[in-house]
């Protein structure tokens, strides 16, 4: 299809939010973003995950965005940047699993004049935002598309400290160590994935800082694998080597920084093999991990604040 230009008030508008943009105005800015384009007749959003092959992912993300569907009013539908539609139907209830591109293509069949909002459930910037998101969205021209900030965003122009999601994060990691009774000497991981792109240890970072705060101590932090070599020791250490090297009969409370159950984290997930090989190492160690962060109020609230900052793909990208 041939690609549309902008009207010349759109590209004002534009201009305008730039500006507002550059003068730390960000709330503004995405209010003025967001009112353009408001003759669809429908607004249907993705909630987008980084995709897993294990069925509970799927079904974890879709109990999410009914619970989004049901206090935003609007239809949310679960869908993965990718593996997911390689799962079985029979595994999923009878219904198969869909990836960005099929539901474009689906939402795209059903209602082109639908506005679509791509609301990432994602801790921070990864490549799936940046990259397979506005590309998928790309190959759609016909729809507007909308893309939101993931949860937690350290643009400055756009979002204070308070605003960031740390701070909300952080909150739902506190209430799950005190799930697991975290006791006054116990020693505090903060474990994510582990990633190649600094900017989303940058984000796992901001969550530590707030964290730490929240409970008044020091936490550690750490990942369940990273690439060798300096050029990714911004992911810090692994995990099972923080483990082994905690003081004879320490008490460990592993903060997991994983949204949802899968081949990582969750009944005999990566995160629970790690933990049983070091106390078979370590006997002596007592070591206890938080539930995901899937199913915690808190992070409803924050999905739906952040599907209220979406901005447009062409500014987006």
């Amino acid at each position: 299809r041939k690609r549309t230009r902008p009207s010349t008030g759109v590209c004002q508008m534009d201009r305008l939010a730039t500006v507002l943009l550059a003068a730390g105005l960000g709330s503004a800015a995405l209010v003025l973003l967001r009112r353009q384009g408001r003759r669809m007749k429908k607004t249907r959003v993705a909630l987008v995950d980084n995709g897993s092959l294990k069925p509970e992912a799927t079904k974890s993300l879709r109990r999410l965005a009914a619970a989004l569907s049901e206090r935003s009013k609007l239809q949310v539908d679960a869908v993965s940047a990718r593996f997911a539609d390689r799962i079985k139907a029979k595994d999923l209830d009878g219904k198969k699993g869909e990836v960005l591109e099929g539901w474009f293509k689906r939402i795209l069949e059903e209602d082109p004049q639908t506005e679509v909002r791509l609301l990432p459930l994602l801790i921070g910037p990864s490549d799936t935002l940046t990259k397979a998101m506005p590309e998928s969205a790309k190959k759609v021209n016909a729809l507007q598309v909308e893309i939101a900030p993931p949860l937690v965003s350290l643009c400055p122009a756009l979002f204070g400290g308070q605003e960031s999601g740390a701070l909300q994060l952080a909150e739902m990691l506190r209430s799950r160590l005190l799930e697991i009774d975290l006791g006054p000497e116990d020693t505090v991981l903060l474990c994510d994935h582990g990633s190649p792109v600094p900017r989303v240890a940058n984000a796992k970072m901001a969550v530590r800082d707030a964290l730490a705060t929240a409970i008044d101590r020091q936490v550690f932090s750490c990942c369940m694998e990273r690439r060798e070599g300096e050029a990714y020791d911004f992911n810090g250490e692994l995990l099972q080597t923080v483990l082994l090297a905690l003081p004879h009969g320490a008490i460990a409370k592993v903060a997991l920084l994983f949204l949802q159950e899968g081949r990582h984290a969750g009944p005999g997930g990566d995160i629970e093999q790690i933990v049983a090989g070091a106390m078979e190492k370590r006997p002596d160690l007592s070591i206890r991990t938080t539930a995901v962060l899937a199913g915690h109020s808190l992070l409803e609230d924050l999905l739906l604040k952040r599907l209220e900052q979406s901005i447009p793909l062409r500014v987006f990208h």
